[in-house]
């Protein structure tokens, strides 16, 4: 037998060399077709049907074009999530927010499971589903808190794909900004009533937790020697801060001010029970995010989060 006969295709890895010229606006992309119909379903079913005859379909460097009614920048961030791996590969790969919102949007579309996967995974790491890990994310990477027009689109295409349990802080995160301010946005009006109603309602209740958020400051000094003096420190504290921090924000307020008392020299005793105080009234907060926006509780939110990102 010579080693010709005896060499074997390995099917799921031999591609046949089709290529694609895909268009989305003025942009164009030429790729391989077997690897976008084995990434995606939508993909294997366009190119599943036999091709008309080449004087019915245009052509460009002698290969078929297909036209996409995708933006032209989310179509070359989808693609390249799809052909390089480490472009898109979390938590390690740090793609720009558009492209992570730009490939989960398309991977739902064009059912790529896996980059779906990884395009709400990276999602979590911009918005958290935990408290700890939202205060992580704060302190590690403040520089880059999204911005109000990016958490507006991100808004839009959680709320279109399903992936309900990121909206409580994608919310929280919003609302931080002024009501006219989230309003002047183009994002704003891309919106539809279902994303809106929830933000402005629950822009009042985020603004109006903010005394609760700072509770830890009025709550009485553990009776130690400096007592007194602890008391004074959190009365000076309360008068020079709370008439400038920014109310719209309790998680972050509520740090800041506690952070601000370890260095004005209240006492060890003192300390720990207003950091007890405030990190449950923060916990409470976040516990109660997901109604606030009128969204499920967090139980239910982790249960659709733990089925969207299973691997069966």
């Amino acid at each position: 037998m010579s080693e010709t006969t005896s060499l074997q295709r390995a099917e799921d890895l031999w591609f046949s060399p089709d290529v694609v010229v895909l268009r989305a606006g003025t942009r164009l992309f030429r790729v391989f077709t077997a690897f976008l119909k084995a990434q995606s379903s939508v993909f294997a079913d366009m190119f599943a049907f036999p091709e008309p005859a080449s004087a019915e379909i245009e052509t460009m460097d002698g290969f078929p074009v297909v036209k996409l009614k995708d933006d032209p920048d989310e179509v070359e961030g989808f693609l390249k999530a799809m052909f390089y791996s480490s472009f898109f590969l979390a938590p390690w790969a740090q793609p720009e927010l558009k492209d992570v919102v730009g490939t989960l949007r398309l991977s739902h579309k064009y059912d790529a499971p896996p980059l779906r996967r990884r395009a709400l995974e990276h999602m979590e790491l911009i918005y958290p589903t935990t408290l700890p890990d939202y205060d992580i994310r704060r302190d590690h990477d403040s520089d880059s808190i999204p911005k109000l027009p990016d958490t507006l689109i991100a808004l839009k295409v959680a709320t279109e794909v399903g992936a309900l349990w990121l909206l409580p802080s994608i919310y929280y995160i919003l609302c931080k900004s002024s009501v006219s301010e989230i309003m002047s946005e183009p994002g704003w009006n891309a919106l539809g009533e279902k994303e809106r109603a929830p933000c402005l309602v629950g822009h009042s209740e985020q603004t109006e937790y903010f005394p609760t958020s700072v509770a830890f400051l009025s709550s009485p000094s553990v009776r130690t020697s400096d007592w007194e003096a602890c008391s004074l420190t959190r009365h000076h504290i309360a008068r020079d801060n709370l008439q400038k921090v920014p109310m719209r924000a309790p998680l972050e307020t509520s740090h800041e001010i506690l952070t601000e008392m370890k260095f004005m020299g209240i006492c060890d005793a003192c300390m720990e029970a207003a950091s007890a105080v405030c990190q449950a009234d923060r916990q409470g907060f976040w516990d109660g995010l997901p109604q606030m926006f009128g969204l499920p509780p967090w139980a239910e939110l982790e249960e659709l989060r733990r089925v969207a990102l299973s691997t069966s």
